[in-house]
């Protein structure tokens, strides 16, 4: 083997080696954020609507089984529990932000009605 080929052989080996340990790196700032996203939705009042709640705890359950890959050092499945965890925590702190605005509509809607009555 050359000296050139030697050099390029072991920059091919030092960069594979960089970028698997770039990506086994593990996903603790997903973590957080998708916890964060969870006590949000709580804190909205997901417990009140059955959809959000369904999704609030499946959001519970991937991040139960993201910490238990994160504690194996499985960084890849981490991150795919992690992204499912997050999209069903923001789905449910819409869906409970959007009854919590549905009911103040219609708490509004029969002030309205009330004071027109009272206006007539």
């Amino acid at each position: 083997m050359t000296y050139p080929k030697t050099i390029v052989s072991l920059t091919s080996i030092a960069a594979l080696f960089v970028a698997a340990c770039g990506s086994a790196a593990l996903p603790v700032e997903q973590l957080t954020e998708a916890k964060s996203t969870v006590r949000a939705a709580q804190e909205a009042g997901a417990q009140g609507t059955p959809q959000a709640q369904l999704h609030l705890k499946m959001a519970n359950d991937e991040l139960a089984s993201a910490q238990k890959a994160i504690d194996e050092d499985d960084g890849d499945r981490a991150r795919l529990l992690l992204n499912q965890a997050q999209a069903d925590a923001d789905l449910s702190l819409a869906l409970a932000r959007g009854s919590a605005d549905k009911e103040a509509a219609q708490t509004a809607q029969a002030k309205i009605v009330d004071l027109s009555k009272q206006a007539q």
